[in-house]
């Protein structure tokens, strides 16, 4: 089921990663916000990635390990 839309913005500090979802429980729309560092190789290689990362953490409830690939049937092909 893909049904998170995730739209990321990386500019020279910041990235920030904003999804949109519907919570399986309550059935409710859902938003939820990450904002990382643009650059921190000491804990992550790639903001967006990372971003994307933890948004699925979030919304599956579910651990995403940052040296696994990523699952990412969740995520809305738009």
């Amino acid at each position: 089921m893909s049904d998170v839309r995730v739209c990321i913005d990386r500019g020279g500090t910041f990235t920030d990663c904003i999804a949109f979802y519907k919570n399986q429980s309550s059935k409710a729309d859902e938003s939820v916000v990450v904002k990382l560092l643009s650059e921190d190789k000491n804990n992550y290689p790639d903001a967006p990635r990372e971003g994307i990362r933890r948004i699925l953490e979030i919304v599956t409830g579910k651990s995403h390990p940052r040296n696994k690939p990523l699952d990412t049937s969740r995520l809305c092909k738009c």
